[in-house]
């Protein structure tokens, strides 16, 4: 079971450990409308681009810092936001539907998870 020194460690600056990503199958780019795919004036408010262990929205971008589930298609992980001047964490759930052409997210608040939020794979 790997080396006790190494799990116990916290990570520098509160990212993700090395090597955390966010599964493949949820990597892509994600649009609630159609419209968000094929703009090519920078105006997809409702574009959602994942890759690696990034998040990036039309005025923020998010990094992975501590997945709590993760699967091939669902990950909840908090994320660290930058965007507009501002910082903040969320924590956000992702769930793969209709043969993966579908996103689902749901953003965790105090009193709940919010309304589900789908985006279509571009």
């Amino acid at each position: 079971a790997g080396s006790p020194s190494l799990a116990l460690q916290a990570p520098e600056d509160g990212a993700a450990q090395a090597g955390a990503a966010i599964p493949q199958g949820l990597q892509g780019r994600w649009g609630m409308v159609a419209g968000d795919c094929t703009s090519t004036r920078g105006d997809a408010k409702g574009l959602l681009k994942v890759a690696g262990d990034q998040l990036e929205f039309y005025e923020s971008v998010a990094r992975l810092r501590d997945v709590r589930e993760s699967t091939a298609g669902h990950l909840r992980a908090e994320f660290f936001f930058t965007g507009e001047g501002e910082e903040w964490t969320q924590d956000m759930t992702f769930d793969l539907a209709d043969g993966g052409r579908t996103l689902v997210r749901r953003d965790h608040e105090v009193d709940g998870p919010t309304e589900p939020m789908t985006y279509t794979r571009c």
